[in-house]
């Protein structure tokens, strides 16, 4: 006798009956089997996988009985199939041609199990893992780790599925693919295949959908497309009506022109602008000036659009928006063996549900379109996107505590989870990722540099400051002197001569807008400005182990200033 789980029953039972199930039934779902699917004696015309023979199942054959299947062995008066055996299997379980990371192959669709394997050739990378799997028959198989690739379903986009690697072609097939990776399977007669994303019914195994409900919008997951539609709310005024503006652009500069228009011209190759069909969506009811970005620290043109009359119309209750600072003094406790995964464009991952599509129009060489994603400068973009960020982070339990997310930005503690798991499950529930980068090698971190040194971790500014203004105002000087100190733990005396030089532009002036005349606030400047590009104090030690520290205080006529020491090192400090 065995001591056996339910699943190890259900495996046996599994394999027992795989190659005596009918598959003669218009759109039988293998993975719901009831009552009825087996049937004791065969209808007519059934012939049998063992000898050919007509009106019997494999399992009644006298054939078989009498000189034994070499796919299956005797086990305690049972049998089990080998997954290694291609007869038996290969016969009862339907097989496709997928478009796999960009190759035609051949995927054999296991009804009975939702693990994906797939043979090393279908993986551009993955991760050496020690992964086993063991066949029914006792038999081991090489496995190489695990890792992600990506499948095109006929007549669908891509979807990127999570794998166990193996040495050898599980069976003579590229891939086995699981149930419930494409949102089911259906059979019909002659083992044609309907996957759930063609929606032609549900199949039982099927994983359920994912609800967001929060004050200012909501956010569901449809699992058989592996994507996220979000919604936001109108205020307490409710729906607007037509939207008042006119302007279809704020042009961008020259030099910025080609890149800026060549970036949208992919976006609607991408399907996230999409020409704007009134006989679907009924008339526009807002357009949105399209205006151009220029990300100076990776040297990009982003589009973006101005929502801000829409903005308006829509309450946004930021109260638990995260604080870049708190989650700087966080991210800085998780010790040195950290890596950050960056979403692949984050916000255009979550697609806006069609209702909604008729206020996010833009005009675009002569044509209206309307943006089906979510869009950067929405004022609940932030909180849909931390939402759906954290509610999938929170589905697995390590996951969940080896990570801490920061909008699209997420802080893996590697210590605790691997990253390469991390970005399995993000892809499993649609949210794909850019190649991963560890602080130890150099990393940026929420606008820091992170690089390691002798066994720690060191931070210094990832900003570009620019020149001082070539027109001094109290508002130039403020933004000026924003970018000297910005949100880093440690700037020294920068902190305070920035702040003295506000107050000189602060007496200076009666309004924002109005000129500094003299030269001594911009000697004042200057000044500064030389001082850092020598010696910028806005750098420091990142990781904090210490449990202790110790706390400095001092104060002038001019300033009161603060600062924490942790193992002989300024973690912080404030004036």
């Amino acid at each position: 006798m065995e001591n056996l789980g339910l699943s190890q029953i259900l495996t046996r039972a599994r394999a027992i009956i795989t190659d005596e199930r009918p598959v003669d039934a218009p759109n039988t779902c293998l993975s719901a089997r009831g009552p009825g699917v087996r049937s004791p004696t065969a209808p007519p015309g059934q012939r049998c996988f063992e000898c050919g023979g007509p009106n019997h199942f494999a399992r009644d054959c006298l054939a078989r009985r009498q000189g034994g299947d070499p796919g299956k062995r005797a086990r305690d008066r049972g049998i089990s199939a080998s997954l290694l055996s291609p007869r038996p299997l290969t016969e009862a379980l339907p097989a496709v041609r997928m478009n796999v990371g960009g190759i035609r192959r051949r995927v054999l669709v296991d009804t009975g199990c939702s693990v994906c394997v797939a043979h090393a050739s279908c993986c551009r990378s993955w991760r050496e893992e020690d992964v086993a799997i063991t066949t029914m028959c006792g038999q081991a198989m090489g496995c190489e780790g695990t890792g992600v690739v990506q499948l095109r379903p006929h007549g669908k986009g891509p979807i990127e599925v999570e794998v166990i690697v193996v040495r050898s072609k599980p069976l003579g097939y590229d891939i086995i693919l699981g149930i419930a990776e494409l949102g089911g399977v259906m059979v019909s007669g002659g083992r044609c295949v309907r996957f759930g994303l063609d929606g032609l019914g549900v199949c039982a195994a099927t994983e359920a959908g994912i609800s967001i409900r929060e004050k200012d919008f909501t956010a569901t997951y449809c699992p058989s497309t592996r994507s996220w539609t979000a919604a936001w709310k109108w205020s307490d005024a409710g729906e607007p009506g037509v939207l008042r503006n006119t302007v279809e652009e704020y042009p961008p500069v020259n030099v910025a022109r080609g890149a800026y228009e060549d970036e949208l011209r992919k976006w609607i190759k991408d399907g996230w602008l999409v020409p704007y069909d009134e006989s679907e969506h009924g008339p526009p009811k807002g357009l949105l000036p399209l205006m151009a970005v220029i990300q100076r620290n990776k040297m990009k043109v982003r589009p973006v659009m101005d929502f801000r009359e829409l903005n308006s119309y829509i309450e946004s209750h930021t109260a638990d928006a995260d604080v870049c600072s708190q989650k700087l003094r966080e991210w800085r406790r998780q010790g040195v063996d950290v890596a950050l995964i960056d979403l692949k464009k984050a916000y255009l991952q979550i697609r806006i549900d069609k209702s909604l599509w008729p206020y996010q129009t833009v005009a675009f060489k002569g044509k209206r379109y309307c943006l089906t994603r979510l869009g950067f400068g929405l004022n609940v973009a932030p909180l849909v996107m931390k939402a759906v960020l954290n509610c999938v982070l929170f589905r697995d339990p390590d996951v969940r505590k080896g990570t801490s997310a920061y909008i699209d930005d997420i802080l893996v503690n590697e210590s605790v989870v691997a990253v390469d798991r991390v970005k399995r499950h993000l892809a499993h529930y649609g949210l794909t990722c850019k190649t991963h980068e560890r602080a130890a090698d150099g990393a940026r971190l929420l606008g820091l540099k992170v690089w390691g040194e002798r066994g720690k971790l060191m931070w210094r500014r990832d900003n570009d400051v620019g020149g001082v203004p070539d027109v001094l105002t109290r508002r130039s000087v403020f933004s000026y002197c924003g970018k000297l100190v910005s949100h880093f733990p440690v700037c020294g005396w920068l902190r305070i001569a920035t702040a003295y030089i506000k107050r000189k532009a602060n007496d200076a002036t009666t309004s924002w807008d109005e000129v500094i005349d003299g030269d001594e606030l911009r000697r004042l400047i200057q000044e500064t400005a030389l001082a850092v590009m020598k010696r910028d104090p806005a750098r420091g030690r990142w990781d904090i182990s210490a449990e202790e520290v110790k706390i400095w205080v001092d104060a002038s006529s001019l300033a009161i200033g603060v600062a924490l020491e942790v193992g002989g090192s300024i973690v912080e400090d404030a004036s």
